[in-house]
């Protein structure tokens, strides 16, 4: 068994935090030799704070990037946006939104190229939550390189009716997501929550019905589908629910811990 669990608003507490329950059902996972691997649109800089509780692996960037914690942070595979589908996005986006500011993920995610206004918009929690380097660039740079996933924000409407006229954008080659921040992601098509895991149980040998998956956002709902058996919060956004084949207690509730308290149990 691998479980696989996102981190905002499915283990990760709002002040950034994973509750003492959380981390003592992490530890006894993995002493039954259950992985328990974050899988989260964060960049692997965005898991300081967190990456203590975990042993093994991670897979970040909504899928495109994989470490292996225990081999010195080694690379297991980066899966890049190419530059023409970047560019194929962003022209879509300005025709309606032309003061949205673009981010560009790059150098294993250390590295976040943005234009002017980018992390002006940010909120503080953002900003803590996915430390990186902040590169000034222009929007042509923006589209002339390949990315791990390009996030797009702007402050021409209201959040909620952006990230729906965004994610229903139709750009061949781009899949959108939202986490619950005001923004959009978009990575190529094929790149998702649930690719990364793929990619990542062929290399260790496991198929997706060895996978139980944890997951509150809409782009979680590739994942929740994915997996052998998957549970998405109750005060999770409503795409998860509908992609999960259960339902945990909510994240104040450390439903992620009851969630995994009861795996452990069975496997023993």
């Amino acid at each position: 068994m691998l479980i696989a669990t996102d981190l905002d608003g499915t283990l990760v507490r709002h002040d950034n935090s994973i509750s003492p329950r959380c981390r003592a059902a992490i530890r006894a996972a993995e002493e039954a030799g259950i992985p328990v691997v974050p899988t989260t649109g964060r960049q692997i800089g965005g898991l300081e704070t967190v990456l203590d509780a975990f042993s093994r692996y991670a897979v970040v960037s909504n899928g495109a990037l994989a470490f292996d914690l225990a081999h010195d942070m080694r690379v297991l595979f980066s899966l890049m946006t190419p530059a023409a589908t970047v560019r194929a996005f962003v022209e879509t986006v300005l025709e309606d939104l032309p003061r949205a500011q673009f981010a560009s993920v790059r150098q294993d995610g250390r590295v976040f190229a943005v234009t002017e206004r980018y992390v002006e918009e940010m909120g503080d929690d953002e900003l803590v939550k996915d430390s990186a380097e902040f590169l000034p660039v222009d929007l042509e740079d923006i589209c002339s390189h390949d990315c791990l996933k390009l996030m797009v924000r702007t402050d021409e409407m209201d959040q909620d009716q952006f990230v729906a006229h965004t994610l229903a954008l139709q750009v061949p080659g781009a899949h959108t997501s939202n986490s619950g921040f005001p923004m959009v992601e978009m990575c190529a098509a094929g790149h998702d929550k649930a690719a990364g895991l793929d990619r990542l149980c062929h290399q260790l040998g496991m198929t997706r019905a060895d996978v139980v998956a944890l997951g509150d956002g809409g782009n979680d709902a590739e994942m929740l589908a994915w997996a052998g058996r998957s549970f998405a919060m109750a005060d999770g956004q409503q795409l998860a629910k509908d992609a999960a084949t259960d339902i945990a207690p909510p994240l104040a509730e450390d439903g992620f811990a009851q969630v995994v308290e009861s795996l452990v149990e069975q496997a023993a």
